[in-house]
């Protein structure tokens, strides 16, 4: 998911900044432990809610942070079912 941004308010050490992205402005915070200038180049790795990671370094997938918001799968028809015969099962 590399893309570049451009810093748009200055991203310092473990603080947000902001960059434009595809047209719009966005936080963001860099992954690296440096100070980002404006109209620097960045690189887009992910986000975390509304915030967007970023890079210095293109194509730095391999070692960015797990940032993705895992969700649970649903759960299936069948276990569904199998706690509804239980619940019934305790109730009666």
């Amino acid at each position: 998911m590399t893309k570049e941004a451009v810093v748009d308010e200055i991203i310092r050490p473990n603080q947000l900044g902001r960059v434009r992205y595809r047209g719009s402005l966005w936080n963001a915070k860099c992954i690296q432990e440096l100070t980002v200038n404006t109209g620097e180049v960045v690189y887009v790795l992910g986000n975390h809610g509304i915030t967007l990671i970023v890079d210095t370094i293109p194509n730095n997938d391999n070692i960015a942070p797990d940032i993705s918001d895992k969700k649970l799968p649903l759960p299936t028809p069948l276990l569904f079912a199998g706690k509804f015969l239980l619940l019934l099962f305790i109730l009666l």
